[in-house]
């Protein structure tokens, strides 16, 4: 069984979801709209309507994380430190990524806060640009390579940078099908915020708030690019589909989800950070 999976069953077992999460500073939450039968409207789970992912797979070998997709390959060195705790003494010191005959190669041995794994890697629809999770001590961090120019962006920085507090973690994310932007979910244990991040203009724009989300663990793209849907958290242990629409940019709930249902839906994601 892979992580993803010990984590899903762990979630199913005791009804627990990791939380992730952030708040929209000085804004007010928006009164939750009512969620009716009349509302859930094609809602079960249907994959052809949402965008094809493509994934990359794992392999590890001594002091090595390996991610490969098609003609991109991403190779993590790690090293153990002493005096550490034990799941704090492997961290990664440098990754070099290799498309065909190019080769980008990032220090992390300088960064502030030790990167102790790669979680997925994931390239845009355009295949310009790799996005790379990695786990931290506490939250994990995104980080866009462009695989053209070697530019690197770190997504929980800039996110800090634009006036987000408390972005300790980037729990989800999803590369739009049509256009270099991802969609993804940050924050803190209490409080989860949406995203979509515009690579080409280094630009946010942020999803209206339906309710102060306490986690947001799955972000699918419809095959349109102009429908976002994620099931988030809230209250505690109870999980609601929401809908976003880009051009009216309004969020609406749209069904309770149960937790066999999350099963299901979970499946779409082909690349939960494990």
């Amino acid at each position: 069984m892979n992580n993803a999976a010990i984590w899903l069953s762990t979630l199913l077992l005791l009804g627990v979801l990791t939380t992730t999460t952030s708040s929209v500073v000085g804004a007010k939450p928006a009164t939750p709209e009512r969620i009716s039968q009349h509302s859930v409207d094609a809602t079960s789970v249907t994959p052809s309507i949402y965008s094809s992912i493509k994934p990359f797979k794992r392999n590890n070998s001594t002091n090595k994380i390996i991610w490969k997709g098609g003609n991109i390959t991403l190779t993590a060195t790690t090293v153990k430190l002493e005096g550490k705790p034990t799941f704090e003494e492997t961290v990664i010191q440098s990754i070099v990524v290799t498309k065909g005959s190019q080769k980008r190669t990032i220090e992390t041995s300088d960064l502030e806060d030790n990167w102790l794994d790669i979680t997925s890697v994931v390239a845009s629809n355009s295949n310009t640009w790799l996005a790379i999770n990695a786990k931290r001590s506490a939250g994990n961090t995104l980080m866009l390579l462009n695989l053209q120019t070697g530019e690197v962006t770190e997504l929980n920085d800039r996110l800090k940078k634009a006036g987000k507090k408390n972005v300790e973690t980037i729990a989800a994310y999803n590369w739009a099908p049509n256009e270099d932007q991802i969609a993804l979910s940050y924050g803190d244990p209490g409080k989860s915020s949406i995203a979509i991040y515009d690579v080409q203009n280094e630009s946010f724009i942020y999803l209206p708030r339906a309710t102060n989300y306490i986690s947001t663990n799955l972000i699918l793209w419809q095959k349109n690019g102009k429908i976002l849907d994620y099931i988030s958290e809230y209250p505690s242990d109870q999980m609601i589909l929401y809908r976003y629409s880009i051009e009216s940019n309004k969020v609406k709930p749209v069904k309770k989800i149960s937790r066999n249902e999350f099963a299901e839906w979970f499946k779409l994601d082909k690349y939960p950070i494990h």
